[in-house]
């Protein structure tokens, strides 16, 4: 009897969800809750910063969360991250103090590397961030922000993909770092932190103004009254769209460091005139003054989404000339 009431306590516990990380197949089982990849990857998997070294913890990255599902929908081909052709861990080549496989290329190196050279036969690798920053430039949609606005490498940029939200182990964190967690391990971390919720707030137009009367140059043209909320929406849907924009606009004035970009992250940012004064500062000569800054940004934008109205030639859209 006793050995019965074991038996269905165990049951009852494996049925509610409540099971050792170590039991037999629960590892699996977690994994299997996500949506299978076409190349038969796995879903999700843990990336740990693999070393050499007995005890890196103190420099080495915080493990970090791929999503191989999303990526695999949107790159074409395999190769574009296993450069190599053989699709294996990246750790297998690339570790935190490089090693002769990877061309002793780190694994800090081979995830952010930007500016990469490619080479005439189109055999480069692409790092993360390279990929991510040549996708935000090439998009129209997001061109215009991104190739005006270098984004903030912060705390905050890191958390984007240094997310993992699961409690790892001790055990299971030198493991992965002496790289003999199993994969089976690996994916059901990946699967705790896909599955948990990260809300993030974002600001509604209705947080900002309505419009912004700009006329601190007001002298040949009238005032010219900014369609606030309209650029503010406009954006926003973009963002909303898109599983990349929304896992790296991942605070809610983010959006605001479009044309605040010097400013700290706020909802109510100083205006443009606080930095930009209406003839250069001789203090700081590489500072556009108040009109070429306005232009730079408004047709800058423009431009990279191919905006068609107003052209830049036709002042008069944006402020009528004083009679």
């Amino acid at each position: 009897m006793r050995n019965g009431t074991v038996l269905l306590l165990l049951a009852a516990l494996a049925l509610a969800g409540v099971v050792c990380l170590s039991a037999p197949g629960t590892a699996a089982a977690k994994a299997a809750t996500l949506a299978s990849t076409d190349s038969g990857a796995p879903s999700a998997i843990v990336m740990f910063p693999v070393s050499a070294k007995p005890n890196p913890k103190g420099t080495a990255m915080t493990p970090t969360v791929f999503n191989h599902l999303n990526h695999e929908k949107a790159v074409a081909k395999c190769e574009t991250c296993h450069h190599t052709g053989d699709p294996v861990a990246c750790s297998t080549c690339h570790t935190i103090e490089g090693k002769a496989e990877g061309n002793f290329v780190t694994m800090e190196r081979a995830m952010h590397a930007t500016h990469i050279h490619k080479r005439g036969n189109g055999t480069t690798p692409t790092s993360c961030v390279s990929c991510h920053e040549d996708v935000t430039r090439k998009r129209q949609e997001c061109a215009g922000c991104h190739n005006i606005v270098v984004p903030r490498h912060d705390a905050a940029w890191c958390a984007s993909c240094h997310n993992v939200t699961t409690s790892i182990t001790p055990e299971q964190l030198q493991q992965g770092i002496d790289g003999t967690l199993s994969l089976e391990q690996r994916e059901s971390l990946a699967a705790d932190t896909v599955h948990t919720p990260k809300p993030t707030r974002m600001l509604t137009p209705m947080d900002g103004p309505y419009k912004v009367r700009i006329d601190a140059l007001a002298e040949k043209y009238l005032p010219n009254n900014f369609t606030h909320r309209r650029h503010v929406s406009s954006l926003m849907e973009k963002i909303r769209g898109d599983k990349l924009a929304r896992a790296f606009h991942n605070q809610p004035e983010t959006l605001c460091s479009t044309c605040h970009h010097r400013s700290p992250l706020s909802a109510t940012p100083p205006k443009c005139g606080s930095c930009h004064t209406k003839d250069i500062d001789h203090r700081y000569p590489d500072r556009p003054n108040l009109k070429a800054a306005y232009h730079l940004q408004c047709m800058g934008c423009h431009k990279a989404m191919n905006v068609g109205r107003p052209k830049n030639t036709d002042c008069t859209t944006c402020h009528k000339a004083r009679q």
